[in-house]
């Protein structure tokens, strides 16, 4: 490229064309205009003449869009929302073996060190503070107000929801959700697939597959259908679909 031209806006297209959908394209709009191009949605609840948030079209199904990109120079990013979060897991593993890129939105206004790791398909909104060598894998969502701090430690699939605070060294496994303003202790460990109510202090740790609350932080129930986690029989047969989990373990 010659100096003084621009890069060409990298093509995007967007897995999911609900609520989450509409979260991606606002940001895109607002802090990433020139750098990604949205193309179009792929969702399975809607018709390909139809059009999606912003304008875009729908170009049809989840599983159209895993062949149309494959091979192709063009992004992917998923956004299927929490209740179909186990199919985003699905999506990425399908679009791995076909080597699609896939993108990792980190809002220009969220302080991130720069020691920090982050997997792929992250949306991580303005405002959010992740710290020195935190480590986050795939698919992680961070919603405004969120603080992960120092060597933090969070799996797959994981939503932080506002205003949620891990302190250092906290470990998040995979496929968690975390209600709003949750806080958590340092060192303390937070099972797989397990879901925190609004305004839970955690402060040991809560085992996998539970939906847990309170100040202290307690198990409640069972993780069941319609929770915004997967149910503990798809969390075991979607460990095979992403790479091992640095949040596992003792």
């Amino acid at each position: 490229m010659r100096e003084g031209t621009v890069a060409p806006a990298i093509p995007l297209r967007i897995f999911g064309a609900g609520m989450r959908a509409r979260v991606v394209a606002d940001l895109l709009g607002w802090e990433f205009s020139g750098v990604y191009r949205l193309d179009g949605y792929y969702d399975d609840g809607r018709p390909a003449d139809e059009t999606g948030p912003g304008g875009a079209p729908i170009l049809g199904s989840v599983e159209d869009g895993c062949r149309a990109l494959a091979g192709s120079d063009v992004h992917a990013f998923i956004a299927l929302g929490t209740y179909r979060s186990w199919r985003a897991c699905e999506v990425v593993a399908e679009l791995r073996r076909a080597a699609v890129p896939i993108a990792r939105l980190v809002s220009p206004s969220a302080h991130v060190s720069p020691t920090a790791v982050i997997g792929d398909g992250a949306l991580v909104m303005g405002g959010v503070f992740i710290g020195a060598e935190a480590v986050i894998g795939d698919l992680f969502t961070a919603h405004g107000g969120v603080t992960v701090e120092h060597h933090g430690v969070i799996g797959h699939n994981v939503l932080l929801a506002p205003g949620v605070s891990l302190c250092g060294c906290a470990r998040i496994a995979d496929h968690c959700f975390l209600g709003a303003g949750t806080s958590v202790i340092p060192e303390v460990r937070i099972g797989e697939g397990t879901m925190t109510g609004a305004g839970s202090v955690v402060v040991r740790d809560l085992p996998a597959g539970v939906v847990a609350l309170g100040n202290p932080c307690r198990p409640l129930r069972p993780v069941g259908q319609g929770d915004e986690v997967p149910t503990p029989d798809v969390v075991a047969r979607l460990r095979a679909m992403l790479p091992p989990s640095f949040s596992a373990g003792s």
